[in-house]
């Protein structure tokens, strides 16, 4: 008898072993199970777990009941079956009907993997992470469920009763009306066909304020002038068509730009999509090729590479995947056979590849077909530069506007000033956005003030959800990085600067201008960086608190010294020449500027010697140039030199330094109150 395990999601969560029932226990510790197979072999740690189980109101033993929980599931299900990893869990020896569920989807085999189904998913657990979690599953049915039916049609099968039942339960799933309409045509009822698309149009408006997708007008074009196919499947598909994309988001939100250029793009093959963790990359690819699949009609691939991970997926593998859906009988047993064979059978197709999280170029070289008529949408977080004849898209953060639409749908509140605000302590990531509008949603008993204050105390620590999380999201990047890499990244934050020049890179790692540009122009193809114009780079402020979180205090300290130097002299040396230049002036100002900016983001963490020196130095600057009323509209405000001389001034006038004085004792402090108007 097999001994392992096997679980139970689609349906009321249950476990057996061979033939026997296996008390699982309460609803929360089938929740706990349900969330470490919904992981798929990640390790979630005591606080995601905590959060799954109670969101918002955990009990003060939580973490007590959680290792009971675990230790209960453990007896049950054997000790191989839930592995410690530090505070937190993962699965280990287990089958699922989720796994297999996914496996026969993947193979092309539809109606085995839709009769896996009991129910509703988790249907016995509480909760708002088993129920946005359920939300997610259903689409996957739903999306598995309209392939078989394409299938069926495609099949010459009648359709047309079980996908009008399917628009009438789910209105605004225009993929199934799209095979509503192909059905009704086919069956002589053009007018009926018509008919779908006008309701459709109507819906929409009256629900979304949009217009039909760009699939359902080309089938709409296609029955009025009666060009649309009916034909049987294409010569050569053995078996069902591969229809492998995961289901759209339902509330995927704004995009509408990078949407129809992507689409654009797409005809002419290869479309790489790049951008930070978070940035939303899997999603508006997917969102693209459910509105044009209906341009490859012989079928869709999709696969994760794991590009982010430490196990990026093997193409030889993937190979085999694909070629095993696309009927190719015998797999040849070598990568370079595999990538020929693959390339044969798509010559004349026009088949949708997906691949998703792509670690290099290299990667995907092998994953792509040979004839005109197909289509690669690639995601990355690297810029993928050297895949010869991609066109590139570099996806960029969410506007004020969209990320509000995001949030007040995930959240299901009304817009307003504070979800503006919010949104933008998200730093516009849709990721931040969507997770930060879960935790609300969760959490009935607080209100978008409440999420407000708590993003302003710790914004990473807050921007996390069941198993989703912001700060998990860049540590995927940041922990493939190289040590002097990861060195750079972290040292280049620390100036906490809204720009970083090449000059000042070079001063915070210690090297010169070449080498410094170098690590930054890494940074960028990796998406770590920003660069705002040729020299000058930038960081998303959620990267930046990231790094600043994973910086030593030590390593902290050496680069506010170095930084702090660098700017000390610069002030300086303008000082020198504003004495003889009245030109060099506004540069002495900026000077000042920055560094009396960094030194209050700063303040208390340098070295206090530090910080009263360079206030010493940028008194003594000014007052070389006359700089002690700088114009009121100060052009760098509120950076304002005037707090830096006051401070300067306060300084000498509390201590009895010589070597930097301009004045002394009571009256530099009457100097420093004048010029903070007092």
């Amino acid at each position: 008898m097999d001994e392992t395990p096997h679980l139970g999601l689609l349906g009321p969560v249950r476990a057996r072993r061979g033939p026997v029932e296996l008390d699982l226990g309460s609803p929360k510790q089938r929740l706990l199970l349900a969330a470490l197979v919904l992981a798929e072999g990640r390790t979630l740690g005591r606080d995601q777990l905590i959060d799954v189980l109670w969101a918002d109101d955990p009990p003060a033993t939580a973490r007590n009941v959680l290792r009971t929980y675990a230790s209960r599931l453990r007896g049950v299900l054997g000790r191989e079956a839930l592995v410690s990893v530090g505070s937190g869990y993962r699965l280990g020896q287990v089958s699922t009907d989720l796994a297999e569920f996914e496996r026969l989807r993947d193979a092309g085999r539809l109606p085995e993997a839709l009769a896996l189904w009991r129910g509703e998913a988790l249907a016995d657990l509480p909760g708002p992470y088993a129920e946005a979690r359920r939300a997610a599953l259903e689409e996957e049915r739903l999306a598995v469920l309209e392939r078989r039916l394409a299938a069926d049609l495609e099949s010459g099968m009648e359709v047309t009763g079980e996908l009008s039942a399917l628009v009438a339960a789910y209105p605004l799933r225009e993929g199934v009306r799209a095979l509503l309409m192909r059905a009704l045509y086919r069956a002589g009822r053009q007018s009926e066909a018509i008919g779908v698309f006008t309701e459709a149009r109507r819906v929409l408006d009256e629900e979304l304020g949009v217009e039909p997708s760009s699939e359902l007008a080309d089938v709409y074009q296609q029955v009025i002038t009666g060009s649309l196919p009916t034909g049987p499947l294409p010569s050569g598909t053995a078996g069902p068509l591969p229809a492998q994309l995961p289901g759209d988001i339902p509330d995927f939100t704004g995009r509408r730009a990078a949407v129809e250029a992507v689409e654009e793009l797409l005809r002419t093959g290869v479309v790489a999509i790049s951008g930070l963790g978070g940035v939303g990359k899997t999603a508006l690819a997917v969102h693209v090729a459910h509105r044009v699949r209906e341009r490859y009609p012989d079928g869709q691939l999709h696969v994760d590479l794991r590009g982010a991970g430490a196990d990026p997926a093997d193409p030889a593998l993937v190979l085999e995947r694909f070629l095993d859906a696309l009927g190719a009988g015998r797999v040849p047993p070598g990568p370079d056979e595999r990538a020929a064979l693959l390339r044969t059978l798509t010559v004349d197709r026009r088949v949708l590849f997906l691949l998703d999280n792509a670690a290099s170029a290299a990667q995907v070289r092998p994953l792509l077909p040979s004839g005109p008529g197909s289509g690669v949408l690639v995601t990355s977080r690297a810029r993928l530069s050297d895949l010869i004849g991609a066109r590139h898209v570099d996806l960029d953060v969410l506007t004020e506007r969209e990320a509000v639409a995001l949030f007040t749908a995930v959240a299901r509140v009304p817009s307003g000033r504070t979800a503006a605000r919010v949104v933008e302590a998200c730093g516009y990531l849709p990721l931040a956005v969507r997770v930060a509008g879960a935790r609300l949603a969760a959490r009935p008993r607080w209100s978008v003030e409440d999420l407000l204050a708590r993003l302003s105390a710790q914004r990473l620590g807050e921007l996390r959800v069941g198993d989703l999380g912001v700060e998990a999201s860049f540590a995927l990047s940041y922990d493939q990085l190289g040590e002097e890499l990861a060195r750079g990244f972290r040292r280049l934050a620390v100036p906490d600067s809204a720009e970083l020049t090449v000059e000042l890179a070079a001063a915070v790692l210690g090297r010169d201008a070449r080498e410094a540009e170098r690590t930054c122009e890494e940074l960028v193809d990796l998406s770590l960086l920003e660069s705002a114009a040729a020299g000058r780079y930038r960081y998303h402020d959620l990267l930046r608190d990231f790094a600043l979180a994973r910086t030593p205090e030590a390593e902290r300290r050496a680069a506010l010294a170095t930084v702090q130097a660098s700017w000390l002299a610069a002030v300086t040396g303008a000082a020198e020449r504003a004495m003889t230049d009245p030109g060099a002036r506004d540069l002495l100002l900026e000077e000042a500027s920055c560094l009396a900016a960094m030194d209050r983001r700063h303040r208390g963490a340098p070295d206090p010697e530090l910080t009263v020196g360079s206030t010493l130095v940028v008194a003594r600057a000014l007052a070389l140039v006359g700089a002690l009323d700088p114009p009121p509209a100060d052009p760098f405000s509120p950076a304002d030199p005037r707090i830096a001389y006051a401070r300067g001034l306060l300084a000498l006038g509390l201590s009895e330094a010589g070597t930097h004085e301009v004045v002394h004792g009571k009256a530099a402090l009457e100097a420093a109150l004048a010029a903070l108007g007092r």
